[in-house]
């Protein structure tokens, strides 16, 4: 039985590629305990009316604590390594049994000091062979087993926060995939909606549909180089909003006025990739593109305490009066993408502006771009 749980061993915890950093930590342990022993021995003396020296008592009762530090961290590895648990409860509980009699062992030999004894007739393996036999029980249940039971508590503890980790870390590759899905929902739409208005510019104006097309595809270019970004600086973005808009004013012509104000502070703050794209085409769509006369985009960003904030402002028909807001594909999507990366820490508000026309203003946490952490390594605990 006993083979068979070593047959099959456990990797050790990080904590034993710091072997010194367990053979420290017990023998300053053991050496708080001697201590308090040693104080403890000393004032119930006293209280005998002895005199002792408490040096004496300290130097002795130290020596013998010390000798449990050395023998802690050899328990805390045979513990990490072959814990009792289920498929391993019978072998490992006879293995411990007899790691605890070992450990009596040693600690016997460490500590024996043949002394005179009244009785002359005993030799000095005798006198071994009796004071292991005393202390076996004494060291196997009050020191071999609290010793098991931390090193099993460690042990449980170091797997459950690697499940943690592990979870974390797989949640995050689920989060990541989604968002990549509904940025690659986007981007079709995107561009079927874009060569539908160059589609519509062929036959009356060709070289401004050819413009188009040449800015077209360089937007798809850099689409596609950023395709693995989830969140972007906010400079990026509004570069790259810029360039659609300039497909737009092709289209448009003067019907189309853009102004665009960041603060300076924001311009570095993360907003996810393609973010303003969907929200401006709406307004365009849904806005500017519904009056015959000019139009105005306005895209402006702020900065409130620990929040972004970003509106896109048209003057356009405005939302119908007692209806829902439009909620296709580009606001179902942002909502999504908001709510996968931020939770229920964003907001996003669809109403008409006072003067006329539809805003959109998205509030999310403002955060700068940081060193993304080491994916967890799949070490096993103990």
């Amino acid at each position: 039985m006993i083979v068979s749980a070593i047959s099959t061993p456990l990797k050790s915890p990080r904590i034993v590629r710091r072997a010194w950093l367990v053979w420290v930590s017990s023998l300053a342990v053991f050496t708080v305990l001697g201590t308090m022993m040693a104080t403890q021995s000393f004032y119930l003396d006293r209280f005998e009316d002895m005199h002792p020296i408490f040096l004496v008592i300290l130097r002795r009762s130290v020596f013998s604590f010390w000798i449990y530090g050395l023998l802690t961290p050899p328990v805390l590895w045979l513990c990490w390594r072959y814990p009792v648990e289920r498929g391993h409860i019978p072998s490992r509980l006879l293995l411990h049994v007899v790691a605890s009699l070992v450990f009596t062992l040693a600690n016997t030999s460490l500590s024996f000091i043949p002394t005179p004894s009244q009785d002359r007739s005993l030799s000095a393996s005798r006198k071994f062979l009796r004071r292991f036999l005393f202390f076996a029980f004494d060291n196997s249940v009050n020191t071999y087993l609290p010793i098991a039971v931390v090193g099993h508590m460690m042990l449980y503890y170091r797997r459950f926060r690697d499940r943690e980790l592990r979870s974390a870390h797989l949640e995050g590759k689920l989060a990541r995939a989604q968002l990549s899905v509904l940025k690659m929902q986007l981007q079709p739409h995107f561009l079927f909606n874009t060569l539908n208005a160059v589609s519509a510019l062929t036959r009356d104006n060709p070289r401004a549909a050819e413009d188009m097309l040449v800015r077209l595809s360089d937007l798809l270019r850099e689409t596609l180089d950023n395709d693995a970004e989830q969140e972007v600086p906010l400079r990026a973005e509004l570069a790259f909003i810029g360039r659609y808009l300039e497909i737009e004013q092709i289209r448009f012509a003067d019907r189309l006025q853009i102004a665009v104000e960041a603060a300076p502070d924001t311009l570095d703050a993360l907003v996810p990739n393609m973010l303003l794209q969907p929200l401006v085409e709406n307004a365009i769509r849904h806005g500017i593109a519904r009056k015959t006369q000019s139009g105005r985009l306005q895209i402006r960003a702020w900065r409130e305490a620990t929040n972004l904030l970003i509106s896109i402002q048209d003057t356009g028909p405005g939302f119908p009066a007692n209806a829902p807001p439009v909620d296709g594909i580009g606001f179902s999507n942002t909502r999504s993408r908001l709510e996968h990366l931020h939770r229920d820490s964003h907001e996003l508000r669809l109403e008409n502006a006072k003067d006329g026309g539809a805003v959109v203003t998205l509030q999310i946490p403002y955060e700068l771009k940081t060193l993304e952490p080491a994916e967890p390594e799949d070490e096993a605990v103990a």
